[in-house]
C-alpha cells in the first residue's frame, strides 16, 4: 500500500481534540496496517530517565499490540529504561531506521553490550529492525512512534515512501496526548508559590527533605509539605514525576 491509503487515519488524527488519545492510537495502528507493518508502540514521554519512570498512571506511556510473552519480560526487565531506540529519539528529529543485518545492529547510537541484549531480546521475538519517529514537543517534551518490523519489510523503501505522512501522524498525536498534561501542569504552574519552587528544585539536585529543611532555615515536614503541594498543583504522582515536570515546564534546570 502507498501513504495515500493513510488518509483516513491522517484525517482522524487531525480531528483529534486535546484527550482523544485512544481515538490517536487507533489512528496510529491504522497507518501501521497501511505500511504492512502492524506492530506499533508509541511513548508519550521519554525525555529523561525521569519521565521513563515516573509517568502519570492516568496518562501511561502507551506500548501497543506487542505479544503478551514479551511485554511481561520487557516490564519485569525495565528494559523501557536504557533501549537505545529510545535514546535515540532525544537526538534525532526525524523518523529512523533501526535494524540488525550481517553486520550486526545498525541504530543511530551507540550502543553497549546491556542495550545490545535488548535488541536481541526483541530479536529473539522476531523483531529484527523498524522505522521509529521521534517526536519533539514544546519546553522539551519528547515522545515517539515505533513500527516494528521483521526481515522481511523493506525499511528503506517504506521509509522513503512514508516519510512525510509519519512526521505529521507523530505532530498529531502528541498534540492529542500530550496537551491535556501540558495543560494540567500549565496551570498548576501558575499557582506554585515560590518556596514550593525552590523545594523542588532542591529535590532535583537529590537533595532528602531533610536537607532542603536545613537549606531554606525550615524543619523537614515543612519542605515535604511544599513538595507534595507542587506535586499535586503539576498533576504528578511522585516526587520523581513532579521534578521531570518542573524541568519541563522551564521552572528549574535539566535533571535528565
Amino acid at each position: 500500500m502507498t501513504s495515500k491509503n493513510a488518509k483516513p487515519a491522517i484525517h482522524a488524527l487531525r480531528m483529534t481534540q486535546a484527550g482523544d488519545s485512544e481515538v490517536a492510537l487507533r489512528a496510529v495502528r491504522d497507518i501501521g496496517d497501511a505500511m504492512g507493518i502492524p506492530t506499533v508502540t508509541v511513548i508519550d514521554d521519554l525525555s529523561s530517565l525521569s519521565s521513563l519512570i515516573g509517568y502519570r498512571r492516568d496518562k501511561p506511556i502507551f506500548e501497543s499490540n506487542l505479544p503478551a510473552k514479551f511485554r511481561v519480560t520487557w516490564n519485569r526487565r525495565q528494559y523501557r529504561l536504557n533501549n537505545p531506540v529510545y535514546l535515540a529519539c532525544r537526538t534525532e528529529s526525524v523518523p529512523f531506521i533501526w535494524r540488525v543485518d550481517a553486520e550486526g545492529w545498525s541504530i543511530p547510537v551507540v550502543i553497549d553490550a546491556a542495550q545490545r541484549r535488548i535488541l536481541n531480546f526483541a530479536a529473539s521475538f522476531g523483531m529484527t529492525g523498524g522505522i521509529c519517529v521521534p517526536i519533539h514537543a514544546p519546553r522539551g517534551h519528547i515522545g515517539c512512534i515505533s513500527f516494528i518490523g521483521s526481515a522481511e519489510h523493506d525499511l528503506e523503501r517504506i521509509l522513503e515512501e512514508w516519510r512525510s505522512t509519519l512526521i505529521v501522524a507523530g505532530v498529531y498525536f502528541m498534540r492529542a496526548h500530550a496537551q491535556p498534561f501540558r495543560q494540567d501542569a500549565l496551570d498548576g504552574m501558575r499557582h506554585l508559590t515560590k518556596q514550593e519552587v525552590a523545594c523542588v528544585t532542591f529535590a532535583a539536585r537529590g537533595m532528602t527533605d531533610k536537607q532542603i529543611a536545613i537549606e531554606l532555615d525550615v524543619v523537614p515536614g515543612t519542605a515535604r509539605f511544599h513538595i507534595e503541594n507542587a506535586a499535586r498543583k503539576l498533576s504528578a504522582r511522585s516526587r520523581t514525576q513532579t521534578v521531570a515536570i518542573a524541568a519541563q515546564l522551564g521552572l528549574i534546570g535539566s535533571v535528565a
